[in-house]
């Protein structure tokens, strides 16, 4: 069945109507989302941008404004967690920063709030389902290989024995081994214990008789003179590769081998920069100390968003409003007359000058706004230029060419003209950001002619400061006001000075000049510095004739848990 050419037109018209309804649609979301950005409601514009980029994703603008504002709306919901964290609502917190990482799941400063809460809570989950059910094995000992204590009973002893006895009797109640170095030389202590571990009962005799152990097997311990030859000769050496996950640049690389070379000053430690890999060669203590190390020192670098507006506002205003009279006479006559034959003939003419009437207003209202964003990493200098380059003599020279005649050749210099920033920011732990900051705005003025050569003249607002801020708090770094007022009279003197008659016989040109220049600076922390209380806790690392990682003691809440 053939259809009418009207059944086409009708389809087409009807297709026509639905696009211009779905583009309305996707506009007035758009200027929804405008609105609410005005009035700082940055989760309202989110959706209102998003609900425009979806019915409409092939327009730029949509899509631009959507993805823009998407970082701010987390940092809100960032902004209610913290809140919810300082309430002691840590629930609240969690799900305010879930909405945040939803919203923007490349924000790492969500991703770092929502891993640290989520650690925090399944750490009170787990004291206290520990704290519920009595303690079933020995506190955890840290270095490799780990003694298999038979008893987590608290033990009391009072003894004054030779030290071999002392020793032996704490190995019976631990249901383990203890083996003696040959060289090893015993002497009589005295030894007062109360409710203490195992573990700490071995210690406290080491510290007594001089003396250190060492585990051999899961049950077995080997008891020496507490000497550095001693130590070094029984130390067990083992080889550990540890690769840096967050270098980024060579002195990151350096400041760790450093450190650990300080502290582990007789571990053989090497560097392979190409892998970003640290090799250790050391005791399994001293491998173990130094894996937390590098857990506490190889950190991601905090970042930082910095928004930088720009903004100048330049205004003219102009009135004039008068008569101008005719202010000139004159005279032509014949140029073969003498002055005898001027007064007796009339071959000459008398010109005046032309009256104007001037009622002219003149207003000029200008702005101009330029509002860069610049991302860095702590203590990483960034560098943002916005503009133009022009030429700028600095020389010339001339040589001479196969003729006798010389030719001369200038060189030049180009300048950044625009909106220059360089930035050099310092993140702390506090979420504060320190930022070291210069802006500068300069634009070509009018050019100067030197020795033939046009050179621009530049016009420059510049500030060079150190701020400190907190995360989104805004600031005006600098700002030039200049205002400048001038008053012209022009016409016959003596009447332009009478009031009302004025206006008839001169005119009076009234200007007024305002030019505001301000710079407000915004930093959005995009990233922070993770904190782990367990990487700034103390660390018991034995004496100073070697490094010796103790067991770790058990927690109240599994001592309280504990029944015999």
């Amino acid at each position: 069945m053939k259809l009418p050419r009207y059944f086409y037109g009708s389809a087409i018209l009807l297709l026509c109507c639905l696009r211009c309804a779905w583009s309305e649609s996707a506009h007035d979301l758009y200027r929804k989302g405008q609105a609410a950005e005005t009035r700082d409601d940055m989760i309202a514009a989110l959706e209102a941008y998003k609900k425009a980029f979806d019915l409409n994703p092939a327009e730029v603008k949509y899509r631009v404004s959507y993805q823009r504002i998407r970082g701010l709306a987390a940092e809100e919901y960032l902004k209610q967690g913290e809140d919810y964290v300082k309430a002691g609502s840590q629930p609240a917190a969690l799900a305010s920063f879930l909405r945040a990482l939803d919203m923007d799941p490349g924000n790492e400063l969500a991703e770092q709030d929502t891993r640290r809460l989520q650690a925090n809570l399944e750490s009170l989950d787990q004291a206290r389902s520990e704290a519920a059910k009595p303690l079933e094995t020995a506190p955890e000992a840290a270095p490799p290989p780990r003694l298999d204590l038979s008893s987590g009973e608290p033990l009391t002893l009072h003894m004054v024995e030779d030290s071999r006895i002392v020793y032996q009797a704490i190995g019976k109640a631990a249901g383990i081994n203890v083996l003696f170095d040959p060289e090893y030389s015993s002497k009589r202590i005295q030894v007062d214990l109360k409710e203490v571990t195992l573990p700490e009962a071995f210690s406290i005799v080491g510290e007594i008789s001089g003396t250190f152990f060492k585990p051999v097997t899961h049950n077995t311990i080997f008891i020496a003179q507490n000497t550095r030859a001693r130590r070094q000769a029984l130390s067990e050496q083992a080889v550990q590769i540890f690769y840096l996950q967050n270098v980024a640049q060579q002195n990151d690389f350096t400041e760790v081998q450093t450190a650990l070379r300080n502290v582990l000053q007789t571990a053989r430690i090497n560097g392979i920069a190409s892998e970003n890999a640290i090799i250790m060669r050391a005791t399994p203590d001293e491998l173990e100390l130094a894996k937390m190390l590098i857990a506490g020192l190889d950190q991601p670098k905090p970042e930082v968003m910095v928004d930088i507006t720009v903004m100048e506002v330049s205004r003219d205003k102009l009135r004039e409003i008068g008569l101008s009279p005719p202010t000139s006479l004159t005279v032509n006559s014949g140029s073969s007359q003498t002055l005898n034959e001027i007064g007796r003939s009339s071959s000459y003419s008398i010109s005046i000058g032309e009256a104007a009437a001037d009622f002219l207003l003149t207003d000029s209202d200008t702005h101009i706004l330029q509002s860069p964003r610049l991302r860095a990493l702590d203590g990483q200098k960034a560098t943002l230029k916005l503009g133009e380059k022009l030429p700028v003599a600095t020389g010339s020279y001339t040589y001479a060419t196969g003729s006798t005649s010389a030719a001369a050749e200038t060189q030049f210099q180009y300048l950044d003209v625009g909106v220059n920033v360089e930035m050099t920011p310092a993140i702390h732990r506090d979420r504060d950001v320190t930022l070291k900051l210069s802006v500068e705005v300069s634009s070509q003025s009018g050019t100067d002619t030197i020795d033939g050569v046009a050179e621009p003249v530049i016009s420059q607002q510049k500030t060079d400061q150190t701020v400190r801020l907190k995360n989104g708090e805004a600031t005006i770094l600098a700002g030039l006001v200049k205002k400048q007022v001038s008053h012209t009279v022009s016409g016959w003197p003596g009447f332009g000075e009478i009031p009302l008659v004025k206006y008839f016989f001169t005119t009076q040109s009234h200007q007024v000049t305002d030019d505001e220049l301000v710079f407000m600076i915004v930093p959005h922390v995009v990233r922070a510095s993770p904190f782990d209380s367990g990487s700034s806790r103390e660390i018991d690392t034995g004496t100073e004739q070697g490094i010796q990682l103790r067991p770790m003691a058990p927690t109240p809440a599994a001592t309280a848990g504990h029944h015999p």
